[in-house]
Order: structure tokens, then C-alpha cells, then sequence
């Protein structure tokens, strides 16, 4: 009893500790794009009309979480301290709950390993900290596990008390997210086929009674699986890469090689140090089922039907590898060695998080509240000048959460730019704006590398830069006396004003017929599909993984054009690795003058330097129109 007494308390160290973790900051970095968008989701007047719009048609989650936070919220306000708390606590839950799991399937020392490594990990952690599915799916999850496991392996006779609690964790999972549902699926199938015969039914009625409390969110689940995810034509995630799973593994573990192979070496070293038999039991065969076949499922639903593949959505499962790893080591005595190889595990995982990855003060997403602080800022500090200010969010209502809190906050002239027809509007604001300065932010969508050339055209000099994760704040001035801020460093610039032939059969088309400086012009006549050509290789421009390519020119014609592309290739022995087009009349003609047009792009490719670069401009339509002031850029990362 003594020595159950010892380990109880160490396991209650654990759970402080954690606690600790949790709590650490939770509400004070920014609230993510999904919780913005779950408060969002919650603006409408009555709870039915909250699961039809917020819910049913505008979502790919299960009722529970979005029913509890429109009565939580209806309660106790939509502060950051008020969203996270609950989902925080129950993250903190998860430990005790990991730990108890753990003694069912491998004993006391095993689960304290497992608990140690997983109260200091940056991936249960983060997640614990956020008002999403993920604390509650983990936490309904392990209820499942630790009930199931009593009745497997605990209990020689049935008891209703447990199957209560395997019940209530198994309609949690199911009302927390989809593969939560799936887990709690996977662990009671593998139930079937070790129950004892004499419990089976019962075990059967138990999950009769899951799916009889799920009824109500039936209809949700019918219309968000017709959809089938979250990529297809119209989502936004793709399908994942071959090494998927691999990738997952690591970022399980703080996405360090370092500490995966501490761990390892931790793991080897304990076979040798406590004379363990390697010996493999059907709880190792459920653990690691349980933890591969959702990351499989995933993978090959994403490949073959419809992308979801993300890491937040194996958390569920994931304790099953920490339970795994550690599952040989039970031992009827633990001793002073025991205890070492614990706290070590604990040290290890802890000095990965706090000090090597520096989990507390890195921005795991894009920040709305830094962004929303710095516009206000400089809305303040050039108020003087006169501003015009821009931002690029998918909802409105996310950068509004923080803004209204500040009474300098800048009006938006504009929310979302990120596609043609935006790139015309911003166009015609910077044009027709009488604005000394111009303010633009982003977050959490794809800022377009148009978009500052646009505003740079009329706003020449960038006299502010706060970039973030995924978000950043830009501020552009017509005042050249205003010290300038420090840009992404521009690698390479190819330009041609086709005043001197520089590029592959430059003589055949230029003109001097019409031109937007100097005397001469590029042409384009309906005979001619594909204009002059640029070529050079990768590292000759800079093109590499992550790099920026910026386009500008001005363009004339007589009539409106279609089909005429401007066009980056790159080209590999042969085979296509990037094609890139954007047509000409994404910027239409304006008043038949020459008209500014503009591309860029993000290089996501994997570019070798000796790839081969085109660029050149493609008529489709066989039209007639003229080229001139063609400048191409490559910025740094």
C-alpha cells in the first residue's frame, strides 16, 4: 500500500506539473483563425438557427463543442480567459486520465513514463490551450480507453459503473469531433473480439446506447460527409506528401530528431540497465493499433477521397504511442533506478519544449491581436499624414475581435484580397486615395505578393515591416523623407523596357509604334502565340523553396483582351515542375491606355538549381497589344 501511495503522489506531481503547463500564458496569445471562427459562428439570434448556420452548413465538426461554447459564452462573455478556460481544464484532466489508462494496460511504471513525457510535450499542450475540439476529443477519448481497458483486463466480472463511464467517454468522442468518433469506433470493434462471450451483448448494448444519444447530430453528420472534407475543389487543404506519416511521428515529438532519438536511446538503455525481457503482449498489439490505423485512415482518405489529413486530428490516438513505447517496462518493484529513468524522461521532454523549440514564446499561429495591435499603432502614429487603411482576414469579424478594442483602430477600406478581382479593387482604392500613407494587414490568408506592388506603385516607400507567422502589418508612404523600414532583401531583378534587345528573338517584336517610355515596346501580333522569352536557370534567379517572385508591366490594346497569359515554367530535364499563368485581363484595360498589370507567387516547389526558368507571355486568342516596363523581381524567403 506504501509503495501504491508513492506512486499516486508522483502521479499527482504530474498532473500539478501539467497543470502548470497548461495554464502558462493560455489567454494571453492570440486566439486562432478556428477560434475566431467558432465565435463567429455563434453570432446568430437563436440556438437553432446557431446549428443550422454555424454548424451543419458552414462546418466539418460534430454539435458539442460549438452547443457548449453558445452556452458558455451566453454566460460568461467572449474573453480570451473565458473561451480557453474550460478547454484547458480539460486538458489538464487527460493526465490523471492517461495515467490510470496507462496501469490498466502495462502497470505503474510504464504509465508514469508515459505520463511524464506527455504532461511536457508541446503537441497535448498547445492543444489544451485552444477552445476547439481537441482537449475535449482527447480528453472523452482516454475516458473511453480507461473504461475499456477495465473491462478488459481489470475486471473479472461486468460492472455497469464502468460500462457508464465507457458510454458517456464513447457519445463525448462522438459529439467532440469525427475522428475522436473514429477512434472510439476503432478501440470497440477491437472490443468485440475481447470481451469475454458472456459480456458481449452488454458490450453491444453500450454501443446501442452511444449511437442512440448521437441521434440528434445525425443530420449534421449526413450533410458534412456529402461534402467528404476539407480539400476538393473548393478547400483549402491538399493531400498530404509520402512522408506523412513520418513527419506526423516526429512532430508528436516536438518535431525534434534530437529528443526522438534521446527518447530511443532512453528507451535501449532501460532494456540493458533493468535486465528487461523483450516479450510482446496483445496490449502492445492494441496500443499500436490504436495509434496507427486513425493516422492511416487519414492518409489514405486524403489521398483517395477528399483531403483532412492534419496532426490536431490524430491527437485523439496519440497517447496510445507514448503508452507503446513505454509498455515494456512494468516491474512488481520500482526502484531508485526506476525513478531515474522517469525524471530524466521528464527532463528531457521539458528542456525540448520550454528551452530548445522555446514552445512559450514562438507563434504557433498567425497572430490576429498583433496585427490588430501594430495597425492600430501606426493608424495613431501617421494619423497626421492622413491613412488609408487595408486588411487581408477571411472573416471580418476576426481582426474586429481585437481592433474595437482599440479606439485608434483604423476604418478597413477593404477585408479580403488575395484574387483578381480584389487585386482590382485595391487598384482603384490606392488610385483614387488622397492618402499620404497606406496601412495593410494580414492574417492567416495568403498574402499575395501583387498586392504590395499594387500599393507600392502609388505608395512607393515601405516605411514600416512587423512580419509574424503567417500574418504581417506593411505600412507604405508617398513621403520619401520618412526613414524606411528593413524589406525582405530583393535577390534578383530582371527587367526590359525593350529600349535594347536583351532577350530570345527580341528584334522580331519589338515596336516603335506606340510605347509607355522611351521609343520602343514589345508586340504581340495575332500570328504570333508566344511572345519573347526569358530563360535562365533556378539559381541564376534566386528560385528556391520558399522564395517570392514579383511581376509588374503595363500593357496596351486596342480591344479587350482573353486568353493572353504571362507565364513562369520551370522545367526539369524535360518535366514540368511549376506552371504558372495569370491572365492579362485579370487587370482589365482601363480607358484604352496602358494598363498596369501585376502577378506574383510563393515558390512551395521543391526547385533544384539547375531547373530551367521561362518566362514569356502566351496568346492563346491570337490578339494584338503591346508590352512594355517589364520588371520581374526574386525576394528572399
Amino acid at each position: 500500500m506504501k509503495r501504491f501511495d508513492l506512486e499516486d503522489k508522483i502521479a499527482s506531481v504530474l498532473v500539478f506539473v501539467g497543470a502548470l503547463f497548461r495554464f502558462y500564458n493560455y489567454n494571453n496569445w492570440s486566439l486562432s483563425n478556428d477560434e475566431l471562427s467558432a465565435i463567429t459562428r455563434l453570432n446568430y439570434s437563436s440556438f437553432s438557427e446557431m446549428i443550422e448556420q454555424g454548424v451543419r452548413l458552414t462546418d466539418m465538426h460534430p454539435v458539442g463543442v460549438q452547443s457548449f461554447l453558445w452556452m458558455w459564452t451566453h454566460l460568461f462573455g467572449m474573453s480570451e480567459e473565458v473561451l480557453r478556460l474550460p478547454f484547458v481544464l480539460l486538458g489538464i484532466l487527460t493526465i490523471p486520465l492517461l495515467y490510470l489508462t496507462g496501469k490498466n494496460f502495462f502497470g505503474k511504471f510504464p504509465a508514469l513514463l508515459a505520463t511524464a513525457v506527455f504532461v511536457a510535450l508541446e503537441f497535448p499542450i498547445l492543444y489544451a490551450q485552444l477552445a476547439r475540439p481537441y482537449s475535449p476529443g482527447l480528453f472523452f477519448s482516454l475516458l473511453v480507453l480507461y473504461a475499456w481497458s477495465t473491462m478488459m483486463w481489470k475486471s473479472q466480472v461486468w460492472s455497469w459503473k464502468t460500462a457508464m463511464w465507457f458510454i458517456i467517454g464513447g457519445v463525448g468522442t462522438m459529439y467532440s469531433h469525427y475522428f475522436s468518433f473514429l477512434f472510439t469506433a476503432i478501440v470497440g470493434l477491437a472490443g468485440l473480439f475481447l470481451i469475454q462471450k458472456e459480456n458481449r451483448s452488454k458490450y453491444l448494448v453500450c454501443g446501442l446506447l452511444m449511437f442512440l444519444f448521437y441521434i440528434p447530430n445525425v443530420n449534421v453528420f449526413l450533410y458534412q460527409f456529402s461534402i467528404g472534407g476539407l480539400g476538393g475543389s473548393e478547400g483549402w487543404l491538399g493531400p498530404p506528401e509520402k512522408d506523412a506519416i513520418w513527419k506526423y511521428l516526429l512532430y508528436c515529438l516536438n518535431e525534434s530528431l534530437f529528443l526522438l532519438l534521446m527518447l530511443l536511446v532512453l528507451v535501449v538503455s532501460m532494456f540493458f540497465i533493468l535486465k528487461v525481457k523483450f516479450k510482446w503482449k496483445i496490449q502492445q498489439s492494441m496500443a499500436l493499433l490504436f495509434f496507427v490505423l486513425p493516422a492511416l485512415i487519414a492518409y489514405f482518405y486524403s489521398v483517395y477521397k477528399n483531403p483532412v489529413f492534419q496532426y490536431s486530428i490524430l491527437l485523439f490516438s496519440f497517447p496510445c504511442l507514448l503508452l507503446l513505447m513505454f509498455s515494456w517496462f512494468e516491474t512488481p518493484v520500482i526502484s531508485i533506478k526506476n525513478y531515474a529513468f522517469l525524471i530524466l524522461a521528464f527532463l528531457l521532454t521539458s528542456y525540448s519544449t520550454i528551452i530548445a523549440q522555446h514552445f512559450y514564446s514562438k507563434q504557433n499561429f498567425a497572430p490576429f491581436k498583433l496585427v490588430a495591435e501594430k495597425m492600430a499603432l501606426y493608424n495613431a502614429k501617421y494619423r497626421s499624414k492622413k491613412t488609408i487603411s487595408t486588411v487581408n482576414v477571411i472573416h471580418p469579424n476576426y481582426i474586429h475581435y481585437y481592433s474595437n478594442r482599440y479606439p485608434s483602430s483604423p476604418v478597413f477600406e477593404q477585408y479580403l484580397c488575395n484574387r483578381a478581382s480584389h487585386f482590382v479593387e485595391l487598384k482603384h482604392l490606392v488610385n483614387t486615395s488622397s492618402a499620404q500613407t497606406m496601412i495593410h494587414g494580414w492574417s492567416n490568408n495568403y498574402h499575395a505578393p501583387e498586392v504590395e506592388m499594387i500599393i507600392s506603385e502609388k505608395f512607393p516607400y515601405l516605411v514600416q515591416y512587423d512580419p509574424f507567422f503567417n500574418a504581417g502589418v506593411m505600412v507604405f508612404s508617398k513621403d520619401s523623407t520618412i526613414p524606411l523600414a528593413i524589406a525582405p532583401e530583393t535577390l534578383v531583378v530582371v527587367s526590359n523596357n525593350f529600349e535594347i534587345p536583351t532577350w530570345t528573338d527580341d528584334e522580331k517584336f519589338r515596336s516603335d509604334s506606340i510605347s509607355m517610355e522611351g521609343k520602343w515596346s514589345m508586340r504581340m501580333n495575332p500570328e504570333q502565340e508566344y511572345s519573347t522569352t526569358y530563360k535562365s536557370s533556378a539559381a541564376n534567379l534566386g528560385f528556391t523553396k520558399g522564395s517570392v517572385f514579383q511581376m509588374s508591366c503595363k500593357y496596351f490594346s486596342d480591344a479587350m483582351l482573353t486568353d493572353v497569359v504571362f507565364v513562369v515554367s520551370i522545367d526539369r530535364k524535360g518535366e514540368s515542375v511549376l506552371w504558372r499563368g495569370v491572365q492579362l485581363d485579370d487587370f482589365p484595360i482601363e480607358n484604352a491606355t496602358w494598363t498596369s498589370f501585376y502577378a506574383g507567387y510563393k515558390l512551395v516547389e521543391n526547385i533544384l538549381p539547375d531547373d530551367e526558368v521561362s518566362i514569356y507571355f502566351y496568346n492563346a486568342s491570337k490578339q494584338k497589344f503591346f508590352i512594355d516596363d517589364f520588371v520581374f523581381r526574386v525576394m528572399e524567403k
